[in-house]
């Protein structure tokens, strides 16, 4: 990665260095310095407020945004955001308690407000594009001849995601992996006219990805690549989550999954560029209402 590509705590003390540096960039991104009397905003003194110098209204940068209302300083809270952009493999609310000195439960609310500002994008993928379905947490075993599997399944989150082969990443939690399921989320996410979809064998396919150009293969017969014909990628993205989990999170249940998934898919689709995640995700946090 080249150097102009990266963002450290330098870059982010220099453009952010007090309250009211914060303060400015929130109020331009939201607002126009114009006011509709052609008079120019300005900042209030002792205020997080900024006034029209002609009509003398008012305007809160903050309102509908997550910093509304909050006693957490504009730096912590964008220090918070650039850790978290920075966080490729996830980060706890302990870890950010740590790094920013706050209270575990100031923590926790900033990594809330943030993942929650996190929505995929609802543009469908195209070209080639890998898919596979995934089991997330659950307890127990399975016993002797797998006599107790199904309970155990049972207990476990489903996941199905899809992947542009060098673009888009896309992942939902689903209530299960059945073919029905696995077709409603082919409509929703993939664009069947140009596409390639790479998958497996699995039958599920066979029934609703009828409009695709499908290619699969066969892992039961430890074919895992046929020329160009894999989903090398999207298992890896299974197995960087799964690895992310047990290191950084240890459990997530199945209410909050998707939101961490969110944040997943986020950092795989802004991985090139430190910077412009960081400016990315600031983006998302301040169009997203509180």
């Amino acid at each position: 990665m080249a150097r102009i590509d990266k963002y450290s705590v330098q870059n982010l003390k220099r453009d952010f260095p007090t309250d009211k540096a914060c303060l400015e960039y929130i109020f331009k991104s939201l607002h126009s310095e114009q006011c509709s009397c052609e008079g120019k905003y300005k900042p209030m003194k002792n205020s997080k407020k900024y006034q029209c110098g002609k009509c003398r209204y008012k305007i809160s940068p903050t309102a509908d945004t997550i910093f509304h209302k909050s006693d957490t300083p504009l730096t912590l809270w964008f220090h918070a955001i650039f850790i978290f952009s920075n966080a490729k493999s996830g980060i706890s609310a302990k870890e950010m308690e740590r790094q920013l000195g706050v209270t575990y439960k100031c923590a926790y609310r900033i990594l809330q407000h943030i993942r929650k500002a996190l929505e995929q994008s609802m543009d469908k993928l195209s070209g080639d594009v890998e898919m596979d379905e995934a089991y997330f947490g659950g307890k127990g075993k399975a016993g002797k001849d797998n006599k107790d599997l199904s309970k155990v399944m049972a207990k476990k989150a489903v996941v199905i995601s899809a992947v542009e082969r060098g673009g888009r990443m896309k992942a939902e939690v689903t209530p299960n992996a059945q073919a029905n399921t696995i077709g409603g989320f082919l409509e929703k996410h993939i664009e069947p006219k140009g596409t390639r979809l790479m998958t497996d064998k699995s039958d599920r396919y066979d029934r609703v990805a009828l409009g695709y150009d499908r290619h699969a293969v066969d892992h039961h017969r430890k074919e895992f690549t046929r020329g160009d014909v894999h989903i090398n990628n999207i298992e890896t993205f299974w197995s960087h989550i799964k690895r992310s989990i047990k290191g950084t999170h240890k459990v997530i249940s199945k209410k909050h999954l998707q939101s961490y998934l969110d944040g997943f898919v986020f950092h795989y689709n802004n991985r090139h560029n430190d910077s412009e995640r960081f400016a990315s995700l600031l983006g998302m946090i301040l169009r997203a209402s509180e």
